[in-house]
């Protein structure tokens, strides 16, 4: 239990106060005390301590959380909540059916989704293109790519993030390419991929834009920005996509947003496991934009392959391709 000795005193200071069932509050599909983060917690140290025993129930229940961090938002106590429950799942020696096939389709293909990927050469600008590798994303991101200039270095393959998340570690080759490429500067649409090239001091893609403060035409539109997790609550990135969505049309927010916003249950991993839960966490972000007359803008590449099976939604790379003049 190595992984989870060293959240002992978090675990520990974990007082049982609810907050953490705030966010919670607006859903239907928690039904017992595992659906919420304390309840996690419990399992955590029951399995630490060996008092409980592992089985698929409760390795259903420590899988059930997009580690979105919201719930640490409330919490009093400040616990790291994500980070014990991630350690928790490193210490299970059973994976769910559904993310034995993304680690088989990684293990395949270098891409969690078992899809092609896309790599082309350029200049010592690259974009990791990850494991969203389909026509309608790929298009879109050459696309934006020569309208801003730029020689772009296209790498594949997926950044392993997501297979780290369910608590198993894979060897991706993304960081040997760049080096081989001797890549200067990194640029990614995936928070996932952000965070699992954290060495390479990745660029966001709207920062990347920003900061060639490219010519843009507006249209008369509404959009509503979501703030994904992994870009807002954890690389810290709010800013810059409404920056952008603000120089090009009429932005609108969600009444719970930046460090307080609904997660849309996108995660790949999380929404191949839990497709009702994902769906139900989408619904909400759905209804919200159509009750403001808005279009979802996201910036997150996982977030908008879930979005938008319910309704109106733009990823910001779409949107930034169509603009830019």
């Amino acid at each position: 239990m190595k992984m989870l000795e060293k959240y002992h005193d978090e675990m520990l200071s974990c007082t049982g106060c609810a907050f953490c069932k705030k966010s919670y509050a607006a859903y239907e599909f928690p039904e017992k005390e595992s659906d919420y983060p304390k309840g996690k917690i419990m399992l955590a140290y029951g399995l630490y301590t060996k008092e409980l025993e592992e089985n698929m129930e409760m390795v259903r229940a420590l899988q059930k959380c997009t580690l979105c961090k919201r719930c640490e938002v409330d919490c009093p106590s400040l616990i790291k909540i994500t980070d014990i429950i991630k350690a928790a799942r490193f210490e299970l020696s059973t994976l769910l059916p559904e993310h034995e096939i993304l680690v088989d389709n990684f293990r395949r293909t270098n891409n969690i989704l078992g899809e092609e990927n896309f790599e082309r050469d350029g200049s010592r600008i690259a974009f990791i293109m990850g494991c969203m590798v389909k026509k309608e994303m790929k298009d879109a991101v050459i696309s934006l790519f020569d309208k801003l200039g730029v020689d772009v270095t296209i790498v594949g393959g997926c950044c392993g993030h997501p297979i780290e998340k369910i608590g198993r570690k894979v060897e991706t080759d993304i960081g040997k390419k760049l080096r081989e490429k001797n890549i200067e500067k990194v640029v990614l649409s995936c928070p996932n991929g952000m965070l699992a090239l954290r060495e390479f001091n990745p660029m966001h893609i709207t920062q990347f834009v920003l900061s060639l403060n490219p010519e843009m035409k507006r249209e008369e539109k509404r959009y509503i920005y979501h703030d994904s997790s992994f870009l807002g609550r954890y690389l810290g990135i709010y800013d810059e996509p409404r920056e952008l969505i603000g120089r090009v049309a009429n932005l609108v927010e969600f009444d719970e947003r930046r460090e307080r916003a609904k997660q849309c249950g996108g995660e790949i991993e999380f929404r191949r496991a839990f497709p009702q839960e994902a769906e139900e966490l989408a619904m909400h972000l759905i209804k919200e934009a159509r009750e403001k007359n808005a279009t979802i803008v996201t910036a997150s590449p996982h977030c908008y392959g879930h979005l938008k099976e319910y309704g109106e939604v733009v990823d910001i790379v779409h949107l930034l391709e169509r603009s830019i003049i």
